[in-house]
């Protein structure tokens, strides 16, 4: 090589590929399990509320949480996704400690087990947050 060469590639080595940071392992970007996941019978179904995480597995902030998927299963049947919670800019940024989902599809006196997986922007999922078990009973509404 002459010496024009291997000053370019030095040159090229000390500007690198333009990352701040070294990168991170996929398990340490995953966000925590959703927490205190709770179910309660009301008159318009089984609302379930829990905590949202704030931070990654690998104990970071985290600032990209891009909304809850609800599975549910019945009759100690498989999980099914029956519904999703999607975070606006607002809902991301905010970050209310408690997110609050209603399933409109239960019949009354069946038990259902409920679990909720965060998912980051990126698609990143926590490990699940529950489960919990819940009889619905139809309330009249007050």
């Amino acid at each position: 090589m002459n010496r024009r060469t291997l000053l370019l590639v030095a040159l090229l080595a000390a500007v690198g590929c333009g990352h701040k940071t070294r990168p991170l392992a996929p398990e340490l970007v995953q966000p925590e399990a959703p927490s205190q996941l709770v179910a309660a019978s009301v008159p318009e179904g089984i609302r379930l509320t829990w905590q949202r995480p704030d931070r990654y597995t690998g104990g970071k902030q985290m600032n990209d949480l891009g909304g809850f998927v609800i599975e549910r299963a019945s009759g100690g049947g498989t999980f099914t996704r029956v519904g999703d919670v999607q975070l606006d800019d607002r809902g991301r940024f905010r970050k209310e400690r408690r997110i609050t989902w209603t399933d409109t599809g239960v019949a009354p006196g069946e038990t259902y087990v409920y679990r909720i997986t965060a998912v980051t922007t990126d698609d990143y999922t926590s490990a699940p947050g529950g489960p919990v078990t819940i009889q619905y009973q139809r309330k009249a509404a007050p």
